[in-house]
């Protein structure tokens, strides 16, 4: 089974190993100090070249930082502490001296917890007994803001949760798909087959039997698939045609092997192709022309379709974010 849940620590020490020093302070990047290393008064006004960090005696670094988990000695009200390269607000920078803390990066904590850094502050994230709490307290749906939009999501070392499910404990808002306007499948599903290429489909015929509905606006839902089912799992998308010259789009990565984590999708309401376009795509369908004109990819990275991807049967622009889904 596979996990995103990525110890911030234990990358960190893959990386850099013990002893990793950051340079003119004499701190190593695993997550602890080195035991005799002391800062070179020296140097304590001056730009550290590797750690990026602005030291001033009695006080901790400041300014941009290299290195996510990276960290320097410092001082604070006269006490030595250590201060951690963490992203925030948006950037790398370093976070407060810290004098103590309540874990360390890499510590074996109880049940499903663990240590990673916020905002700069080790933190103890994550449940003892495994159990996730709803970190938004009311669930409401994801609010989108784009024609086409994606969501990442992972939720840990989790298994079960007090309410929602790994979407919502991970992106705080429910999960914007389950679009309840299905309509008659009219076609049979699409499905391109291929592992970091498409080479075939499932059915000529269905591709054909798509691309004829959708150039005759013919309500419906439709299924296209690429990618292949086995661990790596597939990219699913249910296309949900109205009527009237749109569809909205909603895909998912189907990963049977795949452990509290995932991908979604969701389009506003897409303008399809004009009638030229499913024209010239019947004329003289072949196999790959029809991966062409209804997935519109050759190579492909498994389970992710590209930034801001749309189906090729649609112009890639939406007339409206807000569609009447049921």
């Amino acid at each position: 089974m596979k996990t995103r849940s990525a110890i911030l620590s234990f990358g960190l020490a893959l990386a850099c190993g013990d002893g990793a020093v950051a340079s003119a302070t004499g701190a190593s990047a695993d997550g602890d100090p080195t035991s005799d290393s002391t800062p070179d008064t020296a140097t304590a006004d001056s730009t550290t070249a590797d750690a990026t960090a602005t030291t001033t005696a009695g006080d901790g670094p400041s300014g941009p930082c290299a290195l996510e988990g990276m960290f320097v000695e410092c001082t604070t009200d006269g006490m030595d502490g250590v201060a951690y390269c963490d992203e925030i607000d948006g950037e790398l920078q370093w976070g407060p001296c810290l004098a103590t803390r309540d874990c360390m990066l890499g510590d074996t904590l109880e049940g499903c917890q663990s240590c990673t850094l916020v905002d700069g502050i080790p933190t103890i994230v994550g449940s003892a007994t495994c159990e996730c709490e709803d970190q938004v307290g009311v669930i409401t749906t994801c609010v989108q803001t784009e024609c086409v939009q994606r969501w990442e999501y992972e939720c840990g070392d989790c298994e079960s949760f007090t309410d929602g499910d790994c979407f919502s404990y991970s992106e705080g808002c429910e999960s914007p798909l389950g679009c309840a306007q299905d309509g008659p499948a009219v076609c049979d599903r699409v499905w391109a087959l291929g592992f970091s290429t498409l080479e075939t489909l499932e059915s000529d015929a269905a591709a054909i039997c798509l691309l004829e509905s959708l150039r005759d606006d013919v309500p419906g839902t439709y299924e296209v698939l690429w990618g292949e089912m086995g661990d790596e799992g597939l990219v699913a998308q249910r296309v949900h045609a109205f009527g009237d010259g749109t569809v909205l789009v909603e895909w998912s990565y189907d990963c049977p092997g795949c452990q509290n984590f995932g991908r979604v999708g969701r389009s506003g309401a897409l303008q399809l192709q004009p009638a030229a376009y499913f024209d010239d795509c019947l004329a003289a369908p072949t196999t790959s022309s029809l991966i062409a004109c209804t997935v519109g990819l050759v190579e492909i990275e498994t389970g992710n379709p590209p930034e801001g991807y749309a189906p090729p049967f649609t112009t890639g622009e939406c007339t409206t974010l807000e569609v009447a889904c049921g």
